[in-house]
């Protein structure tokens, strides 16, 4: 007799000792969804309640549900059940919704009722927590959202510096339509209907009218806001394509723009319009920094590498007045600037850009003069690796 009471009682603690292994895996796993997902309160929320079933004690007719802030997340199997259990959400002591778990079917009853003292328990510990990732993940939306708002306000502000550059630059394919149109019309007043010539002319028209348009897609697609969506990405394709803006300021400032680009490189998964950005940034660094340069020697290269590591390298350099040695440790800080109208977040805002994308940012002081800044971004065969 004593032998079967000590093997109930062996079988009463392991199946305690089972649940208490489920409870602490749930909220280990609620730990890991949080580090996977944190840029994401839907997808954390999604992964949040997938969880919840397996931590029951009859989890193959478990379902879940989670409403938060007006919006609800549930399993697939979810139904509105007579067997559940609900605990109530809240965030800073403020109610902000539910945390339901359920059983799909009527099932053996303890003394606790139809849901163990442990499951009880584990409800509050997860509600608890869920709270807290929510807070957490508001916050986190709040800086992203004032994130992306600078981010913009900064490609506005670079847009606004080379409002002048682009004016001209547009100007004159816009100027010789103008010229080539009138010379048509005076052609065919004349009574002149040479059809090769006036094929050629409009030929012109064309190509002008395409590079008019080229330069205001260009800067429409910087200037925009839009979503932060990351895609694979040709870096030195990227850089092409922002040269072709940024030499509308470059040649109306005297300075020469050359790109020594490493061809092929591996892909990288970026924000294009967001790399594009501390390209377009650097660039513009350097030529106010070669304002006061002799016209022969303003130059700046944009060179691209695949680093030993496995990362791509991109980096601007220039041949200006360099950085001062007061202002190197001050660079990267919010609101510091070298410039007499600068807003000094330009620098800051890249390498934010940067680092969210895994990579880093730099500069060094060239050897005869000048400076030269570097950006490093992982390909995304490292990122499968990592």
């Amino acid at each position: 007799m004593e032998e079967c009471v000590n093997g109930g009682e062996a079988v009463e603690l392991r199946h305690a000792l089972d649940e208490s292994v489920k409870a602490l895996k749930c909220l280990y796993d609620m730990g890991r969804v949080v580090e996977r997902h944190r840029a994401s309160l839907e997808t954390t929320m999604q992964e949040i309640v997938n969880l919840l079933p397996s931590s029951c004690e009859y989890p193959e007719i478990a379902c879940a549900r989670i409403v938060v802030d007006g919006k609800e997340f549930k399993t697939d199997n979810y139904s509105d059940t007579c067997w559940k259990q609900v605990a109530e959400l809240r965030v800073r002591r403020e109610p902000a919704g539910i945390v339901e778990v359920g059983y799909l079917e009527r099932r053996p009853t303890r003394a606790e009722g139809p849901f163990l003292t442990e499951e009880r328990e584990l409800l509050d510990a997860v509600t608890q927590r869920t709270g807290h990732i929510v807070e957490l993940l508001r916050g986190d939306q709040a800086t992203r959202e004032l994130r992306d708002r600078l981010t913009h306000l900064t490609r506005v502000s670079t847009m606004g510096e080379m409002a002048s550059s682009i004016a001209h630059e547009v100007n004159q394919p816009l100027t010789a339509i103008a010229t080539y149109t009138q010379a048509c019309a005076r052609m065919l007043e004349a009574g002149k209907t040479d059809t090769n010539e006036i094929v050629e002319i409009l030929a012109r028209v064309t190509d002008e009218a395409i590079r008019a348009g080229d330069i205001i897609h260009h800067l429409r697609s910087l200037v925009r806001a839009h979503d932060n969506k990351r895609t694979e990405c040709d870096v030195n394709e990227l850089i092409r394509d922002v040269a072709r803006l940024a030499s509308v300021d470059t040649r109306l400032h005297d300075v020469g723009l050359k790109l020594q680009l490493t061809d092929p490189l591996p892909p990288v998964l970026a924000d294009g319009i967001h790399i594009q950005q501390v390209v377009l940034n650097l660039i513009r660094n350097g030529v106010d920094a070669m304002a006061d340069s002799d016209p022969e020697n303003r130059d700046i290269v944009v060179r691209t590498v695949l680093r030993d590591d496995g990362k791509v390298e991109m980096s601007v350099a220039d041949t200006g007045c360099g950085i001062p040695p007061d202002c190197e440790e001050g660079l990267f800080q919010p609101f510091f600037t070298t410039k007499r109208k600068g807003m000094g977040v330009g620098l800051s805002v890249s390498r934010s850009i940067v680092t969210s994308h895994g990579g880093q940012m730099w500069f060094s002081k060239n050897q005869d003069r000048g400076t030269t800044f570097f950006v490093t971004i992982p390909t995304i065969a490292e990122e499968d690796d990592g």
